[in-house]
C-alpha cells in the first residue's frame, strides 16, 4: 500500500508540509503557517488543521451546506508517540516494516455544525517522506459537547468550531457549488459576531 498510495502528500489537503529525512518525529517537520492553522501541543503530538483546504460540504442539488464542514487535520507525532505506535502495532501482530520512520497522521473530519458531531471519516499514518503507510476509515463519531473539556481532541474540535465562526465567508469561497443568499448574509453575520466577541474579550483582558 505504501507503494501505490500518497493520499495528503501529493493532494492539496495537506498542501505543502515538509518533512526532513531524518528520524521522524515532530522537530522534523516544517508546518507552514500560511497554510496550517496550529491548534495546541500535547506532550507528544502537534494539533493543526488544514485552513486552505477547509470547507463546507455540496448537497445533491448542487447548493453549498453551511451545517457540515470538511476539515483535513495533519497531526505530527514526536518520538515518544512513534515508539507507542509501534509498540501497539507488535502488541497486534500488525506489520511494523518501515514504520521506523512514521512521521504522524493525516485525518479527514466531517463535522455537523448544527449538532456538534464529529465523524472521523480516515486516518492515514505518514512517514517522512509523505507516503501513506496504512489507511483506516474508523467512522469514528465524537459529540463534542459531551466530551470533557480537558480532552485535547475536544479542545482542538472547538478551535476549528470558533475558527468557522470568524472565517465562514473565506470558507465558503473555499467550497464547490453555489451558495444561498440567505446562507452568506448568516455566515457574515457570524463573523462580525465573532470578530466582536474576540475584540471585547482583548479588551477585558487589557483591562
Amino acid at each position: 500500500m505504501k507503494g501505490c498510495l500518497k493520499h495528503f502528500a501529493v493532494a492539496v489537503l495537506l498542501g505543502a508540509v515538509t518533512l526532513m529525512p531524518v528520524e521522524a518525529d515532530a522537530s522534523a517537520m516544517h508546518v507552514p503557517d500560511d497554510i496550517y492553522e496550529w491548534v495546541q501541543s500535547s506532550s507528544r503530538i502537534n494539533y493543526y488543521f488544514n485552513k486552505r483546504e477547509i470547507h463546507y460540504d455540496t448537497d445533491e442539488s448542487g447548493k453549498i451546506n453551511i451545517n457540515v464542514l470538511k476539515v483535513p487535520v495533519l497531526k505530527t507525532y514526536d518520538a515518544i508517540q512513534i515508539d507507542d505506535v509501534l509498540q501497539k502495532r507488535r502488541w497486534r501482530e500488525a506489520d511494523v516494516d518501515g514504520y521506523g520512520d512514521l512521521a504522524g497522521e493525516a485525518d479527514y473530519l466531517t463535522i455537523n455544525l448544527e449538532e456538534k458531531k464529529v465523524t472521523v471519516e480516515h486516518v492515514d499514518l505518514i512517514d517522512s517522506q509523505m507516503w501513506t503507510m496504512e489507511r483506516t476509515s474508523p467512522k469514528s463519531v465524537f459529540e463534542i459537547d459531551k466530551m470533557s473539556e480537558k480532552n485535547k481532541e475536544a479542545i482542538f474540535y472547538k478551535a476549528i468550531l470558533a475558527y468557522e465562526k470568524k472565517h465562514g465567508p473565506e470558507i465558503a469561497r473555499q467550497s464547490k457549488g453555489e451558495l444561498k443568499h440567505s446562507d452568506a448574509k448568516h455566515l457574515e453575520k457570524e463573523r462580525e459576531a465573532a470578530e466582536k466577541a474576540e475584540k471585547e474579550r482583548n479588551k477585558e483582558n487589557n483591562d
